[in-house]
């Protein structure tokens, strides 16, 4: 099987990575989600005129403005909420809180700060101006005007619109589920204390983070010592339940006790590739079973985050019907001058990525530092300048 690029490996995951069913969710759970279709309102907001202004309902036939001070006989008061609405008749206002529906006779707010009250009267000397401070029926939204477009994110701000406009659920791409598998006789739970040679397994939980952060839900089916039979057993359980795809850490390797491909060809799993020329991850699998997804990633966890946003995360998107499953790549300048031990293949590297002015500069993460960026380096270099340009995929690609 050839070895093929990323860009290569990444389309076909794409292609065998399906958006998955629609589900209806009721409206405390849909953000965050991805709307299945176009979300309408049901009917206008406001649904009704209301005042934008602590003051007094009035009709704008009865002011004059100028220096000249319009009294008016005060016959009323509503509050937000308030259904039981009084008329406003000739020469007469009606006190009116923010939010309170405008009374029948009414076209026009004064706010309390241009008024003086006297007893039942008010005195105004504001010009006439029908409309002034009213949010109009349907000023915010008309009924069945898009809200949410689909296939994209419904955000916390549209709760608000799509509870008033009538909606209590709305309906989602289905939440992917991933079941994660840690293989390596080397890895402890993180109750235990290492010996020499044995380390605490960590993927499980930056799986289950990346994931999650993927607007995914994780089944960890935990850690698995370097034995293909108990392999296989735990790829079988991943294999036939729920979850929509399979991702396993470890055993990639040209070693002895690298099993993957192994337990792959025992549980007839279809390779689409078995190598990539990429570095980290030139040891890497994807495959099908009975169309489900299935990841081999190798096993340090700086491999398993880089390699996670470039093949797993487009897969994660298309299985929620993202129209761009893949941020696209951008171009940063190096802050700091990069030396690479091999050239050859396209090297991953984890960076931090800023704004500086309009211009975007990245550098290196430095061991234990977080990377928000992945720069791109072409096989061919071995060194690269600072001010440099390089290519770079943001890990958030809303971050600036």
């Amino acid at each position: 099987m050839p070895i093929l690029s990323l860009a290569e490996a990444q389309r076909l995951i794409v292609s065998h990575s399906s958006a998955l069913a629609a589900e209806a969710v009721p409206l405390e759970n849909a953000a965050g989600r991805i709307a299945a279709q176009a979300i309408t309102a049901v009917r206008a907001v406001p649904a009704f005129a209301r005042s934008a202004m602590d003051g007094y309902a009035v009709n704008s036939r009865d002011l004059t403005g100028g220096a000249q001070q319009v009294s008016l006989r005060v016959t009323g008061e509503i509050a937000a909420g308030a259904t039981d609405l009084p008329r406003v008749a000739r020469a007469c206002a009606v006190a009116i809180m923010t939010g309170g529906a405008l009374p029948p006779g009414a076209n026009q707010v004064v706010p309390f700060e241009h008024c003086q009250r006297k007893g039942s009267v008010v005195l105004v000397d504001t010009p006439p101006r029908p409309g002034a401070f009213i949010r109009a029926r349907g000023a915010d939204l008309r009924a069945k005007q898009t809200i949410v477009r689909a296939r994209t994110h419904i955000e916390p701000q549209h709760l608000p619109l799509l509870a008033e406009s009538g909606l209590a659920q709305v309906s989602v791409i289905g939440c992917p589920e991933l079941a994660t598998i840690c293989t390596g006789s080397e890895l402890l739970d993180t109750v235990d204390t290492p010996e020499a040679g044995q380390i605490v397994g960590g993927n499980r939980f930056l799986l289950a983070a990346l994931i999650q952060g993927a607007g995914a839900a994780s089944r960890d089916l935990g850690l698995v010592n370097d034995d293909c039979d108990r392999i296989v057993a735990t790829l079988k359980d991943a294999l036939h339940g729920p979850a929509n795809a399979v991702i396993t850490t470890g055993g990639m390797g040209p070693g002895n006790y690298d099993l993957l491909p192994q337990a792959f060809a025992k549980l007839g799993i279809r390779p689409v590739y078995t190598a990539l020329a990429v570095r980290p991850g030139r040891s890497t699998m994807f495959g099908l079973y009975n169309n489900k997804p299935v990841f081999a990633l190798p096993g340090p966890p700086p491999a398993v985050f880089l390699l996670f946003h470039e093949l797993v995360l487009p897969a994660l998107r298309a299985m929620q019907g993202q129209r761009r499953p893949l941020p696209p790549l951008l171009r940063a300048a190096l802050t700091t001058p990069i030396l690479l031990k091999k050239t050859g293949l396209l090297n991953l590297k984890g960076a931090v990525a800023t704004l500086h002015g309009k211009s975007l500069i990245a550098r290196p993460a430095s061991k234990n530092e977080p990377a928000n960026a992945i720069i791109h380096l072409p096989p061919t270099r071995k060194h690269l300048r600072a001010g440099e340009d390089v290519s770079l995929r943001l890990c958030t690609p809303d971050l600036f």
